[in-house]
């Protein structure tokens, strides 16, 4: 029988994503930097556009280093994703959401939305991320 990538909800490889968001998030709020790494798929596949700076596509080792420059300065965080939409097509998952965030910075708190997508692929029975890209809410850009 032929599965219907399209019709198909595949459930239970949406309660996985959704799992290692949660798992995501997890690693970011302990500052795991490893763990967080290891939930990227490493190598030339994957790609990065971030809502700061350096706005150009981001590498593997690039958004690695970048993600643990950005969280190390952090405290404080609370993160959630709203609106998450897991949409999973076989090995291959997009979610979108927007990514809600308060902290403090250098004693000062600091909050933001972002529009997010992230696309995860099953690679030896993990699902990892291939791809994220984060836009904020601006008018007119």
């Amino acid at each position: 029988m032929d599965t219907d990538i399209v019709a198909d909800t595949f459930e239970s490889s949406q309660a996985a994503v959704a799992a290692r968001i949660d798992e995501i998030l997890d690693a970011v709020f302990a500052k795991d930097f490893d763990r967080l790494e290891s939930y990227h798929l490493a190598g030339p596949k994957f790609t990065k556009f971030d809502d700061a700076e350096p706005l150009d596509r981001q590498d593997a080792e690039t958004s690695a280093r970048m993600e643990a420059e950005q969280f190390a300065a952090v405290e404080e965080l609370q993160a959630r994703f709203d609106d998450l939409k897991i949409d999973v097509f076989g090995p291959v998952a997009i979610t979108t959401g927007t990514f809600v965030w308060d902290c403090t910075v250098d004693g000062h708190p600091v909050s933001g939305r972002t529009r997010s997508t992230v696309v995860f692929v099953e690679h030896a029975g993990q699902w990892l991320i291939a791809h994220e890209h984060h836009s904020p809410f601006v008018a007119g850009s």
